[in-house]
């Protein structure tokens, strides 16, 4: 069993806010008809543990879920970081704002939100989730 609970009735959003892309994802998610868990990774911090769970989920590294092009990781580590997963693991924990895209989860679906209109991916085709142009 995992530690990332998923709910096929709620859409969870693992954000941080300085992300453009996620704020827009918000307003996506809010126009669901699912109930919303917004996870604002600037004041909930998750763990090694549920970030590690998080990207084997998604069938990726941890590293794979860290924007390299990022300033604070330019600045910390260097322009083009090689980081092992124990790495990367601690650097969600410590600093979330690296995340490369939002994530979201309902029920045992799970994508990384790279576009605003991603979020349609998780809508029950059979549910009266509202539709955008």
């Amino acid at each position: 069993m995992g530690v990332i609970a998923k709910s096929e009735n709620e859409i969870k959003l693992y954000y941080h806010p300085d992300n453009r892309i996620a704020r827009q994802s918000i307003a996506v998610a809010e126009a669901s008809k699912a109930e919303k868990v917004l996870i604002n990774l600037a004041e909930v911090k998750l763990t090694e543990t549920q970030w590690a769970e998080i990207a084997t989920l998604l069938g990726k590294k941890p590293s794979d879920l860290i924007n390299k092009e990022h300033e604070f990781i330019k600045k910390t580590l260097s322009d083009n970081p090689s980081l092992d997963e124990n790495q990367a693991l601690k650097i969600l924990v410590r600093d979330p704002q690296v995340l490369l895209h939002s994530i979201a989860v309902r029920g045992n679906k799970i994508i990384e939100v790279v576009g605003i209109n991603d979020l349609m991916k998780l809508q029950e085709p059979d549910s009266k989730d509202a539709k955008l142009p």
